[in-house]
């Protein structure tokens, strides 16, 4: 059973093509980029964790592991990051159809957040309508979406 008490945020991954991240299992370390918003990566503490969505699908749960953000020097990729630790992921690149993210967050409104940034859940009027602040009630349900996998 996974630890969801630090489950507080949500980010879209847009990948040029195909799947971000999916070589990455669970206990793996990568690099989770920022394209442009060093502020917001910054936002997330230390051991907060973050769904990870793409294509419509929760692809990711990470743990932030450093206090702050990196540079990469690499012009060829997004070089603001977040070194984090996969905590569970499809293991792939072809979700079942129960890791929509709609299924997931339990609202259709989730696949309309498309930008890149990291979002708290309780700062999204979706989200609040949705669970009525009440972030446990959620992390229940995740618990429950990403354990039947």
């Amino acid at each position: 059973m996974i630890n969801l008490e630090r489950l507080l945020w949500t980010k879209n991954v847009k990948p040029a093509s195909g799947w971000a991240y999916c070589e990455f299992e669970k206990g793996k370390l990568f690099k989770l980029a920022w394209k442009d918003d060093e502020a917001n990566a910054n936002r997330p503490e230390r051991y907060d964790l973050i769904l990870l969505r793409q294509h419509g699908y929760v692809t990711h749960l990470v743990k932030v592991l450093n206090r702050q953000t990196e540079h990469d020097d690499d012009p060829n990729v997004f070089n603001i990051y977040r070194i984090v630790e996969v905590v569970w992921s499809i293991g792939g690149t072809n979700p079942p159809p129960s890791l929509k993210a709609d299924l997931v967050f339990d609202y259709p409104e989730v696949l309309a957040y498309m930008g890149g940034d990291a979002m708290k859940l309780e700062e999204l009027p979706t989200f609040t309508r949705r669970w009525a602040s009440d972030l446990s009630a959620f992390q229940a349900h995740v618990q429950s979406k990403l354990s039947a996998i």
